[in-house]
């Protein structure tokens, strides 16, 4: 089960800049990431993707990721 923990905005950023890219799914425009310090495993997503762009992104911790 994952996690309500979402990052939005400036600390979507600022997270980013510690974390390490695991995959990306250009079919689903997400990008997978883990915290190499804590283990902590994040996807990039665009909850508003009807938007132009995508609208903007968030970061969102999950507790494993789909192909484990």
């Amino acid at each position: 089960m994952d996690t309500d923990i979402i990052i939005k905005g400036k600390d979507f950023y600022n997270k980013k800049e510690v974390l390490t890219k695991i995959r990306v799914d250009n079919v689903n425009w997400l990008i997978y990431y883990v915290d190499e310090t804590t283990k902590e495993k994040w996807v990039e997503e665009y909850p508003n993707s009807e938007a132009h762009g995508g609208g903007a992104p968030q970061l969102r911790l999950i507790s494993k990721f789909p192909w484990e």
